[in-house]
């Protein structure tokens, strides 16, 4: 029976999951607190709850985002500790592969759609498989104008409605299913991965960033980055 541990911390509600064989047990991390300091007692409860020492999973997986850099620095960060402390394997995986294959049925097609600040959107489409998601065009950044012109020929927009609503057309509205990255979906995805593929090289433990720390004046003169 594989059983895998699940960092996602792409989002503003991050969460942790465990997959033993097809029982999955998920907890979402508060938007209230930072993820650094959620993200260890998260783990620490769900694995005391199954009885499960660190030690005896088959990996750890982690969502590689695009999205929140602070919560990609921490998770990333996170699964490569535990990851060495416990001599366990290591999947990485873009968050919103998860997301995709969480909203999709197999065979369907799907553009997810997130918001990346400044009037710019991350955008990505997949076909959801039976075992996991093909990449149709990886995550990249798109200005709303450049977004406009790709949606039109997605049949199934994912996303958030309430960010996404004001930036989609009425049809487009009524095409958007709910999605967001998630550590049980990314949990199953992940296990499935390392059967297929094996285990991730440490140094593929990267967060997925596609745009420059934001700037943002801290006094007259000064500026340094923030990060989302």
């Amino acid at each position: 029976m594989t059983a895998v541990l699940a960092l996602e911390a792409s989002t503003g509600a991050g969460s942790v999951a465990l997959l033993q064989g097809d029982a999955l047990s998920e907890v979402t991390l508060s938007r209230d607190r930072a993820h650094a300091s959620d993200l260890l007692p998260a783990l620490d409860g769900l694995l005391s709850s199954a009885g499960l020492p660190l030690r005896a999973l088959d990996a750890l997986v982690v969502g590689l985002g695009p999205g929140s850099f602070t919560g990609l620095r921490v998770a990333a960060a996170t699964a490569l500790g535990l990851a060495r402390g416990a001599g366990l394997s290591l999947v990485g995986l873009p968050s919103f592969e998860a997301a995709a294959w969480d909203a999709l049925a197999p065979g369907e097609e799907g553009a997810f759609v997130a918001d990346a600040r400044s009037g710019a959107f991350y955008f990505a489409r997949y076909r959801r498989l039976s075992g996991g998601v093909a990449v149709l065009e990886p995550p990249q950044v798109l200005s709303a104008p450049e977004l406009a012109a790709r949606l039109s020929g997605s049949p199934i927009l994912l996303g958030d409605p309430a960010v996404l609503g004001a930036a989609l057309s009425p049809a487009q509205r009524a095409r958007l299913r709910p999605a967001a990255p998630r550590a049980g979906a990314l949990a199953h995805l992940g296990a499935a991965r390392l059967r297929a593929h094996g285990p991730s090289a440490p140094e593929e433990i990267e967060p997925l960033y596609l745009r420059p720390f934001a700037v943002r004046a801290r006094a007259a003169g000064a500026r340094g980055p923030a990060a989302p």
